[in-house]
């Protein structure tokens, strides 16, 4: 116990000691933080120089931050009303690499010196850079006049496949009748029974009175019938409308096409070369599409020309089989042409052909004025004309019945629209289009014809009384012309 004792008497006293090396008043303790600290400096460039520069002094350990700026001689002072002792300095210059230094009181001191060197910083060297101004676009908009309609039935037909034959090819009405949606009757194409009469052939929407387009040309065609529409009108069968788009801006397109038709790879009965069925021919069509002159015009354009020949038999070249198919007996067409040559009546005449000819001359172009890209501006033109001599050739008429008849179609359409409005969002556009048809049936005998009824026994199962044609042209001369002029204004706001 006794040593126990002694030795916490020891401890108390060492106790007491440092005890009294603490001060009572906690403020003497802080006398050293609470005086304010400066922190100056001069910021030079390598060459000694004095630099303009921005100072940032941030202190530890609360962070506090205060921001300064050098003198024209590169000085710089910031104070700090309660002084840590410590502190970051921070030193950026527009040309320089900033630096930055910790500075910390050393003893009692509360002025504290940070001088800086700053280098030089790099120079970096941009690429060039090229701006190019570029006209407005037009807008794109997915609703487009391809897309089918709802509610009616149709259907878009893009060129010509293998379903048309290259003899046919850019026929209307066979291009029509490949549609699942089409009957093909003799007068043309038929939508839910409707006669042809009841159909409307249009290009881009206006009149087109044809039937025909060059094979080459880079066109749509759609076959309609009942639809929806009320803004299309003007048939209630089928229309049937092309579309003849502008140029490529960006290719120059090229197309042509040559068809050999010849009679002799052509094969049939005896009944149909008796009866003239085959035919030979040749048709060649071009087409050509792009830019006619750099940013202000393009241009499609097609010719199309076909030639075709036969030769069907008459009342004076028939044969046997050709006459009893046709429901006459020989001897019956033998005696009447002995009638009819001493009584005057001719059978033959100069200017008949020999064969039935066929002529056709097709062109379809479009101009486009491609300067403002927010405007159309285009011309559409179409020329026709086909020739059909020795109309009315067969086993029961005589050549000199028969006539030939010419047709002329001219048309041309201008289209004017422009995007207006604010944004660019309304599209208006006017068209204008006027087409004449002049056709012409002139007869190769302007004479009287007569009609000479015949009754032929043992024709097939019994009796049959058939009409022979003998005289002047079956067709009185005629000629007729008709001009269409047709207008429209359409208005599409893109919401």
């Amino acid at each position: 116990m006794a040593s126990t004792a002694i030795r916490f008497a020891r401890n108390a006293g060492a106790l007491a000691f440092f005890l009294a090396l603490v001060p009572l008043d906690p403020s003497v303790g802080q006398a050293q933080n609470d005086k304010p600290d400066v922190i100056r400096g001069r910021v030079t460039d390598d060459s000694s120089r004095a630099v303009v520069a921005s100072i940032t002094v941030t202190r530890g350990p609360d962070r506090l931050v205060q921001q300064a700026t050098t003198d024209s001689l590169g000085n710089f002072h910031v104070r700090f009303e309660q002084g840590t002792g410590d502190y970051l300095v921070y030193v950026s210059a527009t040309g320089f690499t900033s630096a930055r230094r910790r500075v910390q009181r050393q003893a009692d001191e509360h002025e504290l010196v940070a001088n800086f060197t700053l280098a030089r910083a790099p120079v970096a060297t941009l690429d060039a850079v090229k701006v190019e101004g570029r006209k407005p676009v037009r807008a794109d908009n997915d609703v487009n006049p391809f897309q089918l309609e709802a509610g009616s039935s149709e259907k878009w037909k893009d060129g010509v496949n293998g379903q048309v034959p290259p003899t046919a090819a850019g026929d209307l009405n066979a291009i029509a009748g490949t549609m699942s949606n089409v009957t093909m009757t003799g007068g043309g194409p038929s939508i839910l029974g409707s006669g042809a009469a009841s159909n409307l052939n249009t290009l881009n929407g206006m009149g087109l009175a044809t039937g025909s387009i060059p094979r080459a040309a880079r066109t749509e065609t759609r076959v309609t019938g009942a639809t929806f529409d009320p803004t299309r009108g003007g048939f209630s069968g089928a229309n049937i409308d092309v579309r003849l788009g502008p140029g490529d801006r960006n290719y120059q397109q090229r197309r042509a096409f040559l068809t050999f038709d010849p009679r002799f790879l052509q094969f049939t009965d005896a009944a149909g070369h008796s009866l003239g069925a085959t035919s030979g021919g040749a048709r060649g069509s071009l087409g050509a599409d792009g830019e006619l002159i750099r940013d202000a015009l393009t241009y499609n354009v097609a010719l199309d020309f076909d030639r075709s020949l036969s030769e069907p038999s008459t009342l004076v070249s028939a044969d046997a089989d050709a006459l009893l198919n046709a429901g006459v007996a020989p001897d019956s067409v033998a005696r009447l042409i002995a009638f009819a040559t001493p009584l005057g009546i001719p059978l033959v005449s100069a200017g008949v052909p020999a064969n039935r000819q066929h002529t056709a001359l097709t062109w379809l172009g479009r101009l486009d004025d491609t300067r403002d890209s927010l405007a159309t501006r285009a011309l559409t033109t179409y020329l026709g004309f086909t020739g059909d001599g020795a109309l009315g050739f067969g086993p029961l008429a005589a050549p000199s019945a028969a006539s030939e008849q010419r047709e002329r179609t001219l048309g041309a359409q201008v289209t004017l629209g422009s995007y207006v409005g604010a944004g660019r969002r309304t599209l208006n556009e006017t068209r204008l289009a006027v087409s004449s048809v002049r056709t012409t049936v002139s007869p190769y005998q302007p004479l009287p014809g007569a009609t000479v009824l015949v009754r032929s026994d043992n024709i097939g199962a019994g009796t049959d009384v058939t009409s022979l044609l003998v005289g002047g042209g079956s067709f009185l001369p005629t000629e007729e012309s008709k001009w269409t002029l047709e207008g429209g204004n359409e208005t599409d706001w893109n919401a």
